[in-house]
């Protein structure tokens, strides 16, 4: 089976160098790149072995965005390039986007026996680190969306990125505040490299199906952030935040920018009592807040909980704690039963959708 390295970043010129010096450490192995171009609906593809270019094609797209770009070209391509026999695929995803999709939608490869999935590895600039990562630039304004209606912001794109990668190659050396965000966003296990001097066989050796599979999973997840396990450096904090309780509608909605809106990253899952078989997903970078509705607890099964890590810079965790704390549920909330918030309205129809009724 052929091992798939998976590389992502927000720099073009990034992406390009890895590809370049993976050519030069494992002989015999190729560079597949894509690239979206929302304005021109297309993709271009390119593949690139050790003697130069071996394909370089554009092509138009259903609908300029990742989830089409994947079905109609990346995977196809993986596959015919795996029946060519080289070292390894190299595989560049579009700038900006994020592996995770990427990694199960290869498991189907994998399980097939085409593959193995080697190494996930993000390429970070690091003049800018800290801003980048705090800052609510959207990427529209960066010129890097991916589509028409791609309003992510670069730092919820960054830390996604950092936080779905095996190993974290750098073009210099941060500063004291980037290298505090990197130590507290990057999941336990993350390796860090100089850019050219990773060791490139070692991104070969296959990744677990298991982590692939539950990669991004705020549930199930066992390569987690720091988890508050990091000491604070640098106004750099993170905390974790756990309760059986779910949150009170109203006051989460009076608390969601204490909570999440603050520069820095929060991730987890929440429950209402209005919803109460629901398992909603909590994701904040960038200045954005974005809430899900991720699965039924019987389906992901677990008990109902409420879970958050927030990571902040500067300003106060304990803000965040006490913020956390008064959303929950009080003892006297919950002696009616849940019951007593049947049909009732909790304003998060927009974020959840439809709720989930009992199984």
């Amino acid at each position: 089976m052929i091992p798939v390295i998976t590389c992502c970043s927000v720099d073009e010129v990034l992406r390009a160098s890895v590809g370049a010096g993976l050519l030069l450490d494992l002989p015999g192995a190729v560079v597949a790149s894509h690239d979206i171009d929302h304005g021109g609906g297309t993709l271009r593809r390119l593949i690139q072995g050790a003697e130069g270019i071996r394909d370089d094609e554009t092509r138009p797209l259903d609908h300029a965005c990742l989830g089409c770009a994947l079905r109609e070209d990346i995977l196809p391509t993986v596959r015919d390039l795996a029946a060519t026999n080289p070292a390894a695929i190299v595989l560049a995803l579009p700038v900006t986007a994020e592996p995770v999709p990427v990694l199960r939608a290869l498991v189907e490869l994998a399980d097939e026996g085409i593959i193995t999935i080697g190494a996930v590895i993000s390429a970070v600039a690091t003049g800018d680190l800290a801003w980048d990562v705090c800052g609510d630039d959207l990427l529209t304004e960066r010129g890097l969306a991916l589509s028409e209606d791609d309003e992510r912001a670069l730092g919820e794109v960054l830390v996604r990125q950092i936080e779905g990668a095996d190993v974290v190659l750098l073009d210099g050396t941060p500063d004291a505040l980037g290298e505090a965000l990197l130590d507290h966003l990057s999941p336990v296990r993350t390796e860090r490299s100089p850019l050219h001097e990773v060791d490139a066989f070692a991104l070969l050796t296959p990744r677990d199906r298991e982590d692939v599979l539950h990669r991004g999973d705020p549930l199930t997840d066992h390569r987690a952030g720091a988890d508050g396990c990091v000491p604070c450096r640098e106004g750099v904090w993170t905390v974790t935040l756990e309760s059986w309780r779910p949150f009170h509608p109203e006051r989460l909605r009076e608390n969601l920018e204490i909570l999440g809106g603050r520069p820095g990253r929060s991730r987890g899952v929440f429950w209402l009592p209005t919803r109460p078989h629901t398992a909603c997903q909590w994701e904040g970078a960038g200045g954005q807040i974005s809430l899900g509705d991720l699965a039924t607890w019987q389906d992901v099964g677990c008990d109902a909980c409420t879970r958050m890590v927030v990571t902040g810079v500067e300003g106060e965790a304990e803000e965040v704690v006490a913020a956390f704390h008064a959303s929950l549920l009080t003892d006297v909330e919950l002696a009616d039963g849940l019951r007593a918030w049947a049909g009732e309205d909790d304003g998060f129809d927009p974020w959840l959708g439809e709720r989930h009724q009992a199984a």
